[in-house]
């Protein structure tokens, strides 16, 4: 499935216009939500193919969005990249991989390069890799 759109969730508004500039400029949709209700709200309702989820947010957690995303909607698989600046060690990523099957753990500050790194990890066709069928 090709990346064509974006939802980044996240309380900081700074950080979801950085994140979305990066994402504009490499031609892709971006759809932004202030809090996790907000987030699975759009989730639902537009199936972007990659979620860019703040680990804390109001409202709903980045995991709690994922959790009520896969209950209320079992047929969608987005990637879903968890993002922090709290949750930094090894227990808290792996936690997060194997409860919440996350597709990347990121943490904050979050560099464009590394971003960009782990979105072609998951959509190659994003840096102009062949795709891998998949």
């Amino acid at each position: 499935m090709a990346l064509t759109t974006v939802l980044i969730a996240d309380d900081s508004r700074i950080f979801r216009a950085l994140v979305s500039e990066v994402l504009r400029e490499h031609g892709l949709e971006v759809l932004q939500a202030a809090d996790g209700r907000e987030a699975l709200d759009m989730l639902i309702a537009k199936r972007p193919q990659l979620a860019i989820l703040d680990a804390l947010m109001p409202l709903l957690s980045g995991f709690d969005v994922v959790s009520k995303m896969r209950e209320k909607a079992p047929d969608y698989h987005p990637a879903v990249f968890i993002v922090t600046a709290v949750y930094k060690s090894r227990r808290w990523e792996s936690e997060a991989r194997q409860q919440y099957r996350v597709d990347e753990y990121l943490e904050k500050p979050l560099e464009p390069e590394d971003l960009l790194k782990a979105i072609g990890r998951h959509f190659p066709e994003f840096l102009g890799l062949p795709s891998s069928g998949s």
